[in-house]
């Protein structure tokens, strides 16, 4: 009998299987971001809840936002299924409200010109030549140019290893 329950608990533990949260979407406007894990008919999904925070909270930091907090619930989505219509694959997820105000935050520098004009500098005459203006834009700096990049990394869709280590990468880390 022993044998029998110690048998059956390891099958039972067998079963039991990390799944990682991964951005799914989300609304910079809205200030929502969705995460979600994946998991099969014969898997038992242990997660971590505070992994889809750091994540929903680094998604809402790129967008100018201070935290973020989960709405409450969750959706279970049924992925594929069996040849009898069973649900074989779900995706579980969790949405995530942006906390913050996005008129408090500094925007970064808008090369579309759509950056309020300045007021152009006085002129003062002096013998010097005047400096050859070329019409080529301006380089990024370092900051405007990682944002671009994890503003582009956001729109693919990669898992959360594969998005911190990019993430790293971006930033120099």
């Amino acid at each position: 009998m022993r044998v029998l329950l110690v048998a059956v608990f390891v099958l039972l533990s067998a079963c039991n299987t990390h799944k990682d949260f991964y951005a799914t979407g989300g609304s910079r406007a809205d200030g929502v971001i969705d995460v979600a894990y994946d998991f099969n008919s014969l898997e038992i999904p242990v997660v971590d809840k505070q992994q889809a925070y750091t994540i929903a909270k680094s998604k809402c930091a790129l967008w100018g936002y201070q935290d973020a907090e989960p709405f409450g619930g969750q959706t279970q989505t049924c992925q594929a299924r069996r040849g009898f219509g069973e649900c074989s694959a779900w995706q579980v997820a969790i949405k995530y409200q942006c906390l913050g105000s996005l008129e408090q935050t500094p925007r970064p520098l808008n090369y579309l010109g759509n950056q309020p004009p300045t007021a152009a500098p006085a002129r003062v005459q002096s013998d010097a030549p005047a400096p050859v203006q070329s019409g080529a834009p301006q380089p990024m700096s370092k900051e405007a140019f990682q944002n671009e990049q994890v503003q582009k990394l956001m729109q693919e869709n990669v898992s959360y290893e594969e998005y911190q280590r990019r993430y790293r990468i971006i930033m120099g880390q």
